[in-house]
């Protein structure tokens, strides 16, 4: 015996030895074992005496094994076993975990190696019991099978009418007539099944009440229906992470896909909903969805009589669990329920049935919802995120020359839609424009914007768009951050990309070309006036003239001129024919390229022999290699530049963000030596205190010894005869 260990533990240094040699590539980390394990054949020897450290099997064909400690193999196939699983014998999620001896839960068997366990419940099983088929046959003809809604083998059952059970699956008697079909069950367990039951009950399956996890059929636990709210025992779809659970039969309820189906279960509402005919209902009875009567339509109703819950049946049709809509188009709508929310569109207060994105606090009621919009090519009245009231279709020529768009201040003459009770008009091309209610623009990375309706009576005559720096009506539409006091044109959030955004080395975020202004601001570098042709962070208020910047060239050659162009300060000496041309408006000021009025007080590329002006926006693709040079110089630093022009300042403030982090994570980093270096004092003065506490008890002891002592010898000296008589 001694002999054929020798040779086993030879074996398994020669296949060590092999193993070592292997590309590291063939290496793979598993979660129950601390060393890498390596994928190889089974050695003659190893096959012959050792078994898998995991089912505990003889080893055979592929298997991994740990080169490292000699003693871990496991066949391919244990080794790709989950980590985790949803049984239907255990309502928590079991873990793979490996122990050297337990006891089964399901077959009460003992076992080792590999077992599905939950350790808050104590509960094994065995990775076989776990991994049971859907029907197993185990007699002829399928007198006995094994199935996984129950652990013991059910017996076959002829059709029996005088056999008054229930199918633990349906409900339902199993035996009505000697007709009925088949069942199986367990007469031990008084547990009995349809077979047309047991073929068609999935394992597992996904419900919109419940969309986050999948649901698995649990057996043989109590539980309360989170559809029907009834308390019960036995078969059950759960889920183990969040504990919702459905009985069997809400679960497997039809839903609206079923035409013919009189009783559904439908997302709006907890509970099964049966189908009534519209006679059965007096006026008080209302859709809870359209907001009707349910006088002529059919109807379906709540089964409870407590909850007054109906829905025509083709808004049960139309109520889909999830949407896309135009007025919310960055993420689907999901149908909520019970919800005490704000109609995003109307504004109206509501509480039940209403779509809303969670993600963005974002709410719709159904009525909003389902009113047509202006995608529906042919609607003559439709709703519109840009006003509360349904917008009727108009004709130009009633309108007249007063009524202006509310998008684009432009008179109505062509197709429009209007509320006239409000004095809100959109041209039909406006108001495909504007869709959106909320928009996150990187003008103003920190909050999402919303179309704002400006009220009847404003509080400015006027506002001010925070990108343009146009003053404009009240009246008209625009994007607002109501806590920043922040507002675009509705033109001035639509992206531009004519120029791709720049990243100045002095300033944490990208900067953008505007080519005009209606009103000026001032350059951060020279404090001078800009207000064309110059890059501007709108966040921060943050100016730069595209001269200003260290690496534009201060003399060009443009193709347009025969001699080179310099950068010059604005006005000319020549140009100021009087005062009032001096100090009044543009109106005597040119550009020679485009030949229209420039801003008298900005720098512009010049020729003094031939008095030749150019605007800095009418040269800027002379100026943009070298900015994109410059930017280039940037990247090789550290600072990374952005093609996408929409998201710039927002991925700016998120590396400012990542910055603040990683200081942030430094910082707790040196307060956790700061604290270890305080522990260890802490603990010497522990160590110091406990020494100093011994140190005192030692002292307590010997001065009772000493006392005692003391006391003997007070005594022997109160009576030297007696003590001198019991002397030899």
């Amino acid at each position: 015996m001694d002999e054929i260990f020798m040779a086993i533990e030879k074996s398994c240094k020669e296949v060590a030895l092999e193993w070592s040699t292997k590309e590291k590539m063939e290496e793979f980390d598993h979660f129950l074992h601390e060393h890498p394990l390596n994928f190889c054949d089974t050695h003659s020897l190893l096959k012959e005496f050792l078994n898998c450290s995991g089912c505990g099997e003889g080893l055979s064909g592929l298997i991994c094994a740990c080169s490292t400690c000699h003693n871990f193999f496991l066949h391919k196939s244990c080794a790709e076993l989950p980590r985790e699983i949803q049984n239907f014998f255990h309502p928590c999620p079991l873990l793979l975990n490996i122990l050297n001896s337990y006891i089964c839960n399901a077959c009460f068997k003992e076992g080792s190696g590999f077992t599905y366990r939950c350790v808050k419940c104590d509960f094994d099983m065995h990775v076989k019991c776990a991994q049971r088929p859907t029907i197993q046959s185990q007699g002829d003809e399928e007198e006995l099978i094994q199935h996984f809604t129950h652990w013991h083998p059910l017996k076959f059952v002829p059709p029996n009418n005088h056999l008054e059970v229930g199918c633990a699956i349906c409900n339902k008697l199993c035996f009505v007539n000697a007709s009925d079909s088949s069942a199986y069950g367990c007469q031990d367990c008084n547990f009995f099944v349809h077979h047309s039951c047991m073929i068609d009950i999935p394992r597992q399956i996904n419900h919109f009440f419940h969309r986050s996890c999948p649901l698995v059929l649990l057996t043989d636990i109590p539980y309360q229906c989170e559809g029907c709210d009834e308390a019960s025992s036995g078969l059950a779809f759960r889920c183990g992470k969040c504990k919702f659970q459905l009985d069997v039969k809400c679960a497997l309820l039809p839903t609206v896909e079923s035409k013919d189906a009189d009783k559904i279960q439908h997302p709006a509402h907890k509970h099964p909903l049966v189908l009534h005919e519209s006679k059965e209902f007096g006026t008080e009875v209302r859709c809870r969805a359209c907001g009707e009567h349910c006088l002529l339509d059919p109807c379906f109703g709540c089964s409870k009589r407590s909850c007054t819950f109906f829905l025509h049946r083709k808004c049960v049709v139309e109520l889909q669990p999830e949407i896309h809509h135009p007025f919310h188009s960055q993420h689907p709508l999901t149908l909520l329920r019970d919800l005490s929310y704000q109609c995003k569109v109307c504004y109206e207060d509501g509480l039940g049935l209403a779509y809303g994105c969670v993600q963005c606090k974002f709410q719709l009621d159904v009525k909003c919802t389902f009113f047509p919009t202006i995608e529906s090519k042919d609607a003559d009245k439709i709703l519109h995120c840009a006003h509360k009231h349904p917008l009727a279709l108009c004709d130009s020529k009633e309108l007249g020359d007063e009524v202006r768009c509310r998008a684009c201040a432009k008179s109505c003459f062509a197709p429009s839609f209007g509320c006239t009770e409000c004095n809100f008009f959109l041209h039909r091309s406006c108001a495909v424009e504007v869709q959106e209610k909320e928009i996150h623009h990187p003008f103003h990375p920190l909050h999402a914007l919303t179309l704002s309706s400006p009220l009847p009576v404003p509080d400015h005559k006027t506002f001010q768009c925070s990108s343009c720096l146009g003053l404009d009506d009240w009246f008209l539409l625009r994007y607002r951050c109501a806590k920043c006091d922040f507002e675009l044109h509705i033109d001035c959030s639509k992206p531009k990309v004519t120029i791709p955004d720049f990243k100045y080395e002095h300033h944490i975020h990208y900067l953008s070309y505007f080519d005009n202004t209606l009103a000026s601001v001032e350059c951060n570098i020279c404090h001078e006036h800009a207000q064309t042709g110059f890059f501007r962070c709108v966040a921060c208020a943050f100016n730069i003239h595209i001269y200003c910047i260290r690496s534009t060239p201060k003399t060009i050659k443009h193709q347009r001129h025969l001699h080179p162009l310099t950068v010059t300060k604005s006005p000319f000496q020549y140009e100021m024919i009087s005062a009032e041309h001096a100090n009044g408006s543009n109106d005597e000021f040119y550009c020679d390229i485009c030949e229209k009025r420039r801003y008298k007080f900005e720098s512009v590329y010049y020729c003094p022999e031939c008095k030749f002006i150019a605007e800095v926006r009418c040269v800027i693709s002379e100026l943009l290699p070298s900015l994109t040079i410059s930017e280039e110089q940037s990247t090789e630093k550290g600072t990374v530049g952005s093609e996408n022009v929409g998201s710039s300042a927002i991925e700016a403030t998120i590396g400012n963000l990542n910055d603040q982090i990683a200081k942030s994570k430094q910082e707790r980093k040196a307060l956790k030596k700061e604290v270890e270096k305080h522990r260890e004092i802490l603990k010497g003065l522990e160590e110091e205190l406990e020494q100093k506490n011994w140190e005192v008890r030692k002292l307590k002891t010997d001065c009772f010894l000493y006392k005692y002592h003391l006391s003997l010898d007070m005594k022997g000296h109160e009576n030297p005869t007696k003590a001198s008589a019991n002397l030899p």
